[in-house]
């Protein structure tokens, strides 16, 4: 694995990457918009002391800070509303996005920018790692490697880009995913991809990722709706090709594997590791919009529901507490519950 260390700036509490240029977005403006959204995702996010959400709207993309009860702290728009990644880091809220052949990440108050990486970038890696410790996001090079940037959240230290390569793990050395996907394990990560009929994870911890995935047979006819993950399996949402949904259980035990029906009629479905023993699953059906919490057996309680609520919720757990956000109509929503581990 190689590693590029970043170097921390002398300002108390906020760490930059060295020797990058500014964003030539400097001075992202900041006012309320009340536009209906454009289609788009909506993400969450950890923060040191709260939570974020964001999604596009007419005039770009709204970011909100959220206590840690889910009540608004501040809002701003920033101009862009392209296929953005919300993070949670050690500089506070961050923006991370694709830029041709580059990743770069900048802080949502003025646009510095905090990185760029990549020489041949694909695609960004669906989801984001956004836990109390720390959090990441990923992309794959055209040679196959899925490359991530990871830092601490809350706690000091200087964030670093790693590159993991799936072909190791593979009998066919020429193999490259055509599907990856990042999320929590706990207070580590995850990265996900696909290999033609295979789906596989491994967890990394702060310094290195595990040599041996966990693996499973998929159609390359289903389609991935979501993935959330424990520090040894992993809880994926999918949809084959008659529209029937349902969600598979990885572990890294050979015998750890099941599935369950899943009534979602959303086009993706938020799932999320709750501490180190269960998951919460966030969809939206023809009955309204529900959450539900999965134990590692497969064991289902409804945990939060919402029969006038549109599309799936996005869901991030942080200290005990589940944020919701999701959608009336037009409005953006966001509370938390009580959710222990």
């Amino acid at each position: 694995m190689r590693l590029v260390t970043l170097h921390a700036r002398r300002r108390p509490g906020w760490f930059v990457l060295a020797t990058l240029a500014l964003v030539a977005a400097l001075g992202w403006p900041r006012h309320r918009t009340t536009a209906p959204p454009p289609t788009g995702s909506l993400q969450v996010a950890v923060l040191r002391d709260g939570f974020a959400a964001t999604h596009p709207v007419a005039a770009g993309r709204r970011v909100v800070e959220l206590e840690r009860d889910g009540q608004a702290r501040r809002e701003l728009t920033l101009p862009e509303p392209g296929d953005r990644r919300i993070l949670g880091t050690s500089v506070g809220t961050a923006i991370a996005w694709q830029d041709g052949s580059k990743v770069r990440v900048a802080q949502i108050d003025d646009g510095r920018e905090l990185g760029a990486w990549g020489t041949a970038v694909q695609r960004l890696c669906d989801g984001v790692a956004s836990n109390d410790a720390r959090f990441a996001f990923g992309w794959l090079e055209a040679d196959g490697k899925l490359w991530y940037v990871h830092g601490p959240v809350a706690a000091s230290g200087a964030p670093q880009a790693a590159a993991f390569d799936p072909a190791i793990t593979s009998a066919d050395a020429l193999a490259h995913p055509q599907w990856c996907g990042v999320a929590s394990a706990d207070d580590s990560i995850a990265l996900a991809w696909r290999d033609d009929d295979k789906l596989s994870f491994v967890t990394c911890t702060t310094r290195r990722c595990s040599t041996l995935p966990a693996t499973a047979g998929l159609d390359r006819k289903i389609q991935i709706l979501g993935f959330g993950c424990l520090p040894n399996a992993c809880l994926f949402a999918l949809r084959d090709p008659d529209g029937n949904a349902r969600l598979g259980y990885v572990a890294k035990t050979l015998r750890g594997k099941w599935t369950r029906a899943l009534p979602a009629t959303s086009a993706t479905v938020s799932v999320i590791g709750v501490g180190d023993r269960a998951f919460a699953v966030g969809y939206a059906s023809q009955a309204g919009v529900e959450v539900v919490r999965f134990d590692r057996e497969g064991n289902a309680t409804s945990v939060w529901r919402d029969d006038h609520a549109s599309g799936a919720p996005a869901l991030a757990w942080s200290s005990g507490r589940l944020l919701v956000a999701h959608f009336h109509g037009d409005q953006l929503s966001h509370e938390t519950i009580a959710l222990v581990r």
